[in-house]
């Protein structure tokens, strides 16, 4: 007999981890440009950010520095699997605008505002490891 799984129980994304050729200059993309606090760095191994209750976790696959990202290269050789298309991070509707002005004015390349048909609004850019990061409405 298979159990169901409750509905509707997952409710946002808490935490992402990054794999990112160089921790210390992710980690200050991340807390310079996006605003990120930077809660514990291990310089050149990961670097552990955050911003109201999202944790943002960053990984030199090199040497990251922790005993379960150590056994997870040490299982599988490497970082391996489905690359990140993009990550959204939901800002205040009021403040985004701003907030993408702001990430171009650190002279990083921004596409937006796009307007979607459902009303979403959002700015496109990538970090400094190339990940595709969307800042949005909702």
């Amino acid at each position: 007999m298979t159990m169901s799984l409750p509905i509707n129980t997952i409710q946002s994304v808490s935490e992402l981890a990054l794999w990112v050729r160089d921790v210390d200059a992710a980690a200050a993309f991340y807390s310079e440009t996006l605003g990120f606090t930077i809660r514990e760095i291990d310089s050149g191994r990961n670097a552990f950010l955050q911003s109201g209750d999202f944790l943002l976790v960053l990984f030199n696959p090199e040497s990251p520095g922790t005993e379960l990202a150590d056994r997870y290269l040490a299982r599988k050789g490497g970082p391996i699997g489905g690359g990140v298309y993009h990550v959204a991070f939901k800002v205040n509707p009021d403040q985004l605008d701003r907030y993408g002005e702001t990430v171009k004015a650190h002279g990083v390349d921004v596409m937006g505002p796009v307007n979607f048909g459902t009303g979403r609004r959002s700015y496109f850019f990538e970090d400094p490891d190339a990940h595709y990061i969307e800042l949005t409405d909702r």
